[in-house]
């Protein structure tokens, strides 16, 4: 049973780090202290299933071989913390507050997507250019690229935006 896991475990994550070098040019990752991590016991089980050294060891490799610019954030950038739309950084910010709230603009947004800008944004100032966005087409190319390779993903028509708190 482990054995297979660990074989699931793998093809997914070669699947998804090759899909992910294939369609970007430049990548930018998290620096994550996952010791520190592994200390919750809520989550340490769900951590240590994900394989995330494995994942960044792909995506480094992967990349490097493909010619593409992966980009690794410091530790200590605050990309959950930092509003997205005024750049105002909060000092507390709980594990369990999924909706991000600024005071300063009153944005309302996941807390993750407002992370995932903010490595964009991080990205942008490192690489020194702006990066073209993807548009609908691109995004739907996309899509069928993680379903034919049995990449689970949630289904979202191109075009239509998802619910922002």
């Amino acid at each position: 049973m482990h054995q297979r896991k660990s074989n699931i475990r793998k093809d997914y994550l070669n699947k998804l780090t090759t899909l992910l070098v294939s369609v970007a040019d430049y990548i930018c990752l998290e620096d994550l202290d996952i010791e520190v991590m592994m200390k919750n016991h809520h989550i340490a089980k769900h951590l240590s299933d994900l394989g995330l050294y494995e994942f960044k060891r792909q995506l480094m490799y992967k990349g490097a071989y493909a010619s593409k610019k992966i980009v690794e954030a410091n530790r200590f950038y605050p990309s959950s913390k930092t509003c997205s739309n005024c750049g105002t950084v909060i000092s507390k910010l709980a594990l369990n507050e999924r909706i991000y709230k600024c005071d300063d603009c009153g944005l309302k947004i996941n807390r993750d997507y407002n992370a995932s800008l903010n490595l964009l944004s991080y990205l942008t100032n490192e690489i020194g250019q702006v990066l073209p966005e993807f548009t609908p087409a691109d995004l739907t190319a996309m899509q069928l690229l993680f379903d034919k390779n049995n990449i689970v993903t949630s289904k979202v028509e191109p075009g239509i935006q998802q619910k922002c708190y």
